[in-house]
């Protein structure tokens, strides 16, 4: 084997680990935008709270639980790692709480209009 596969090979497998390593730094990051958001919602409900159905407001407490339960599910992901897949996952499962966050949110607007 020379010496430039030798190198290549090895400058590889560096740049895999150094990529690996920066997608668990991201989860946190994710983790903080997803939070922000169900606080977000948490609160605006706090203080129209009488102002809606029983009903209405389940459904957006629906949207809200989804929110949090892949919240939990992306840090027990990020915690217990087992190698990349992992945290792919578990940015994944972040950003699908912000997505159910916002949906809560736009719902419960869209329910205040009417």
């Amino acid at each position: 084997m020379n010496i430039k596969t030798l190198l290549l090979a090895s400058a590889s497998i560096l740049l895999l680990q150094i990529s690996t390593s920066a997608q668990a730094f991201e989860c946190p990051a994710h983790f903080a935008v997803a939070q922000s958001a169900i606080d977000k919602v948490v609160a605006d409900m706090k203080g129209m709270k009488g102002q809606m159905s029983k009903e209405k407001m389940a459904l957006v407490h629906a949207l809200l639980d989804d929110a949090k339960m892949q919240l939990s599910s992306a840090k027990h992901n990020h915690q217990k790692p087992q190698g990349a897949y992992d945290h792919a996952r578990s940015l994944a499962k972040a950003d699908t709480s912000l997505g159910y966050a916002k949906a809560a949110d736009l719902l419960h607007w869209n329910y205040m209009k009417k």
